[in-house]
């Protein structure tokens, strides 16, 4: 399994880059339409955006889901495959990925628009949401998934999913705010994406994150209101 999910990652990478240049361009000059070649590019780009940067954060919950069906497997208790709880994840952020595409298509004249002072809201409200109690609420159950298996252990597969997708919207309230910075043009590329990867691994991974979340928040806030004073 850790194969599969290391190349699924990897190959979102690998596209993102091999087509970085053509989704700048679509996200910031080409227009956008309804058209299904449009939709499915814009689409696909969040997709892989959202497996490339999440699926690596997710592995303690999964590897702590591993731990309690090894536990479980050794006294014959029944056990659900991970791949199962695994689809619940992926399926939150499929979702979030549609969410973004209509927004993004619908949106595309405002969100294309020069004013560099869009970006700067854009930044400001993505570093307060850092501050914010759903954040951290969320956060810290993802930070502990061990008594969440615990309480909600089942040998039924869509309990499982379920759990899955409970972990994933978890996920998705951390970091929703950072990845939709994406709709704004000048964040989609790489460089951005990886370090939104990277600060959600260690938010959930530090022993204490709060001068990591913090620490972002200030620095968002900061650099998008210099944008907004002298943009």
């Amino acid at each position: 399994m850790w194969l599969c999910l290391g190349t699924i990652a990897l190959a979102a990478w690998v596209y993102l880059a091999a087509n970085q240049d053509f989704f700048q361009a679509l996200c910031r000059a080409m227009p956008i339409s309804f058209a299904a070649r449009d939709i499915a590019l814009v689409f696909s780009m969040w997709l892989a955006m959202g497996l490339a940067m999440m699926l690596p954060s997710a592995t303690p919950m999964i590897d702590t889901y591993l731990d309690i069906a090894e536990a479980a497997r050794a006294k014959s208790i029944a056990v659900v495959p991970a791949a199962i709880l695994v689809a619940g994840y992926g399926t939150i952020w499929l979702v979030f990925a549609v969410a973004m595409s209509l927004v993004q298509i619908t949106a595309a004249a405002w969100l294309q628009l020069p004013d560099p002072r869009l970006a700067g809201a854009a930044l400001v409200l993505a570093g307060l949401y850092q501050f914010t109690p759903l954040k951290h609420a969320c956060l810290t159950k993802c930070r502990a998934p061990m008594p969440y298996f615990l309480r909600r252990w089942s040998d039924r597969p869509h309990k499982v999913l379920l759990m899955g997708l409970e972990q994933g919207a978890l996920c998705l309230g951390c970091c929703w705010a950072l990845m939709a910075l994406g709709l704004v043009a000048g964040f989609m590329n790489l460089a951005w994406m990886a370090a939104v990867g990277a600060v959600a691994m260690l938010e959930k991974m530090l022993p204490d994150p709060r001068a990591l979340i913090y620490g972002c928040g200030i620095g968002l806030v900061g650099a998008g209101g210099l944008i907004i004073a002298f943009g």
